[in-house]
């Protein structure tokens, strides 16, 4: 079965198909039966939440969703209970091609069971017994109640409204995440003196350089994010081979040899084109850069989870 058999399939069973979210759904006595199909796995599987207020009832509900799939293995998936929440899969093999009266009648029985202890249809949100729409938020498709609808739709307009009101200056936030970069370089050098871990430093760089373009360049978005990754690269390199040639002119001086900056960049450079110590240097610069990547991963991961997500209309 296809993705587009699926939906034939399901529209005649009476139930809505929505394209965003990838999912059918249908409400059956005031409980929303959503089903998704998972063509990689050869299956569809219809999830059903409800709630009670006393963990006594679910637990009665429990032991007959239980009973139920002992004698429908092939049918019921899992039944999970966290927190007086109660989800119920069913699965359905499409190689055994059940009919629709049987899909029906598994449909109604799950339901009558969950009247029958006590339990109601549930916000996806609040988890409390309310009448519940049918949202797609992002690409999810979840039951929602009227208030938490409203919060979470003032709370979207409220987001987007900041991040329209924000242009971005790209010029100014390359400057800005230049001169984060450089001063997260100087950090570098300087503790680098104090406390020589390898390539830990350049966590400063990096977050730096972010803060930098955010500050003038008023948004960030994934291009400025790989402009702040290549900006703090390139300063974090550089700022290990100033910390070097401090390191060899700290050295001469102890010696006695007093302050001679050039001969430090000359000894410096002498023993960077010994592939040894290069070797020994390169173990820092990449431990360095590895942090500096996952920064920028949490960074992105980050506006991923923040992003204010669209809210669809009531499906119902």
């Amino acid at each position: 079965m296809t993705e587009s058999e699926f939906q034939e399939f399901i529209i005649t069973l009476g139930y809505r198909y929505n394209e965003k979210s990838k999912t059918a759904f249908n409400t059956f006595e005031g409980f929303h039966n959503v089903i998704v199909f998972r063509e990689n796995e050869g299956r569809y599987s219809m999830r059903l939440e409800c709630s009670c207020d006393r963990a006594e009832d679910v637990q009665t509900v429990m032991k007959e969703i239980r009973t139920f799939h002992e004698q429908h293995k092939n049918y019921v998936s899992k039944a999970v209970l966290k927190h007086r929440f109660l989800e119920i899969e069913l699965k359905m093999t499409i190689d055994s091609d059940l009919d629709k009266e049987q899909i029906r009648a598994m449909v109604h029985t799950i339901t009558v069971l969950c009247k029958s202890g006590n339990l109601a249809p549930t916000c996806r949100v609040c988890a409390r017994q309310r009448k519940t729409g049918v949202y797609v938020v992002g690409t999810e498709l979840m039951p929602i109640c009227d208030s938490c609808i409203a919060r979470k739709r003032r709370l979207y307009e409220k987001r987007r409204d900041m991040f329209d009101k924000k242009r971005q200056n790209m010029p100014g936030g390359i400057v800005g995440a230049l001169f984060g970069a450089l001063l997260g370089g100087m950090l570098n050098v300087m503790l680098y003196q104090i406390v020589p871990v390898r390539g830990v430093w350049s966590v400063f760089v990096v977050v730096l350089s972010f803060g930098g373009f955010v500050v003038t360049g008023r948004r960030a978005t994934k291009k400025s994010a790989v402009i702040c990754e290549i900006i703090s690269a390139l300063v974090f390199i550089l700022s290990e081979y100033v910390a070097m040639i401090m390191e060899t002119a700290i050295l001469i001086e102890r010696e006695g040899g007093g302050i001679a900056v050039s001969e430090s960049i000359s000894i410096t450079n002498s023993g960077l084109a010994d592939t040894s110590v290069l070797m020994s240097v390169l173990p820092e610069l990449i431990v360095g850069l590895v942090l500096m990547v996952a920064v920028g991963i949490v960074y992105l991961l980050k506006r991923i989870f923040t992003r204010p997500m669209k809210i669809s209309k009531n499906l119902l």
